[in-house]
């Protein structure tokens, strides 16, 4: 099935991104009183997927790593049009973006604030509203520079007094989209199949893009492209970067156990893989 993946931008957006043509069937975008699921949203991107998804991570370019974290509660429903579906509604996000952290189990909010008070690391937040016109609103966004404990605490206290605002508002909801599956692939062919794991095997072992590359070697365009993709979703455009504690920690989850039996990436990849 393919996979709902979050954005933050216009339908008409998402397919001029997706090289869609003009022409391409457009959704019918359900009423206000039609949203009739509630969830907490909960996601993990890299800054680079963050980025062509439309949510604003700013300038992040550099040696240092970086990765996107998105919080949020919704109301929403789903529509499929065609091929795709997608998810229309109004959300409360939190988008934080984090330099460098190191991490040994799941990030979180928690963990991102202590991390910042405790160790140095750096983040950034702040607070997004989709699919609301309502304009009394100000006053209870909170003000962010950097993510800690007290931003923490912050972003609690203003989750409550938005989610209470908005949620109750049906006069002021005018469901945006919230996430669609037209940037998702849909079910691998082999050669993608197989790329998709090894990638995620490479990031678990911490090889960098060029290297797992280099050892891979097979000549199948589909599995090198495969490979290229997950590491693009993972961390970036840079075939040089080394995998974050963080990276190489969710893919192994997204392996769920699976991996490879030879050690493909021991020797040239650069740092230590014990």
């Amino acid at each position: 099935m393919p996979k709902m993946l979050p954005v933050n931008m216009s339908v008409e957006g998402v397919h001029i991104a997706a090289g869609l043509p003009s022409s391409h069937q457009m959704p019918v975008v359900p009423s206000a009183d039609e949203l009739d699921n509630w969830t907490q949203e909960n996601y993990s991107l890299s800054v680079s997927a963050a980025a062509n998804l439309g949510f604003p991570v700013g300038n992040v370019e550099g040696s240092v790593q970086h990765d996107a974290l998105m919080f949020g509660a919704a109301r929403w429903k789903d529509v499929a049009s065609g091929e795709h579906s997608y998810r229309f509604g109004v959300a409360l996000r939190a988008l934080v973006v984090v330099s460098d952290i190191k991490v040994s189990g799941a990030l979180t909010l928690p963990v991102v604030a202590a991390k910042v008070e405790l160790e140095g690391a750096r983040a950034s937040a702040q607070l997004m509203v989709r699919g609301y016109v309502g304009s009394d609103l100000g006053a209870l966004l909170p003000t962010w520079q950097s993510f800690g404990v007290d931003s923490y605490a912050q972003y609690m206290g203003a989750v409550s007094g938005l989610q209470k605002a908005i949620m109750s508002d049906a006069a002021n909801i005018q469901p945006g989209l919230l996430a669609t599956t037209v940037f998702s692939n849909k079910a691998a062919d082999p050669g993608e199949a197989v790329g998709s794991v090894y990638g995620l095997h490479a990031i678990a072992d911490g090889a960098t893009l060029a290297h797992a590359l280099d050892k891979l070697d097979v000549d199948d365009p589909d599995i090198s492209q495969a490979v290229k993709a997950v590491y693009q979703n993972a961390i970036g455009d840079d075939d040089q970067r080394v995998p974050s504690q963080l990276q190489r920690q969710n893919a192994r989850d997204q392996l769920h156990g699976f991996h490879l039996s030879r050690n493909w990436f021991r020797g040239r990849s650069g740092p230590d893989q014990s």
